[in-house]
């Protein structure tokens, strides 16, 4: 197991240059035939968000806000992570089947085709986080030292995110139809996670157990200028215990099936 877990660092290591370049070009090329382009990063969750601000904010809660917060900023400072969980999710677990094709032209390691997929991805949810805190100066949230949280959870959610995707890329390859329940799975998780409500009492501990619940608050609290990330210094140990051990079965997974992917595809 370590010394599975030793080889996935040192592959990335070794080829940290190519994953930023392929990265790039998985970005550019997503939106390289259509007309709007990049900008449908900004106008699909934005479209997302005025849809759930008016179903949840108006509909269910009649405009009341969440501990003195506005709903509109609450959600959005929690939604925005999730724009990126999710899609890493989804993204890299057919990420191998669906790339396959590059290892036979490129000489590279199969670890590093969901990082750059996961990498691609970050760029974008890098700049729909910037956009945000436009949204947040509006309502009185402005950039300050909490905001440098960003770099401690883009760590976190990069390592969680690509230990799954090391786990879901090799066993998709194998079973296909897991792709299909991991997508189930996301649209349920959506509503488990305090992004549009607020758990409490012994529901919170319990939904406390999944991991994006601590991604999710961490970012609530980066964005709205809170403690929370500093008074839960215990679920972060907790949060990156699970890290760990996702990476290094992931990475024993991803070594012992990665031979035979060719076969199964």
């Amino acid at each position: 197991m370590f010394k599975s877990a030793k080889a996935i660092l040192s592959e990335l290591q070794s080829s940290k240059y190519l994953i930023m370049r392929l990265a790039t070009y998985e970005t550019k090329s997503n939106y390289s035939m259509q007309y709007l382009g990049f900008l449908w990063e900004f106008v699909t969750p934005l479209l997302q968000i005025a849809v759930y601000w008016f179903v949840f904010g108006f509909g269910i809660r009649s405009g009341r806000p969440i501990d003195g917060v506005p709903f509109l900023p609450w959600l959005v400072a929690g939604i925005v992570v999730w724009f990126f969980i999710a899609a890493a999710i989804t993204s890299t677990a057919r990420s191998v089947y669906s790339k396959i094709g590059l290892v036979s032209k490129m000489s590279f390691p199969i670890s590093t085709i969901p990082a750059y997929v996961l990498l691609s991805l970050f760029y974008r949810h890098a700049i729909l986080v910037a956009v945000s805190y436009v949204l947040m100066w509006a309502f009185g949230y402005p950039m300050g030292l909490h905001s440098l949280w960003f770099i401690y959870l883009a760590i976190s959610a990069l390592a969680l995110l690509y230990s799954l995707a090391l786990i879901t890329s090799a066993l998709t390859t194998i079973v296909r139809d897991l792709q299909n329940l991991l997508q189930s799975l996301m649209r349920m998780l959506m509503y488990l996670t305090p992004i549009f409500w607020v758990p409490t009492g012994r529901l919170a501990e319990v939904l406390q157990i999944n991991p994006l619940y601590y991604l999710i608050e961490g970012y609530r609290s980066m964005f709205l200028g809170t403690d929370w990330l500093a008074n839960n210094w215990a679920y972060g140990l907790y949060y990156w215990a699970i890290v760990l051990v996702l990476f290094f079965v992931g990475s024993m997974i991803h070594m012992r099936f990665r031979r035979y992917f060719i076969d199964y595809i």
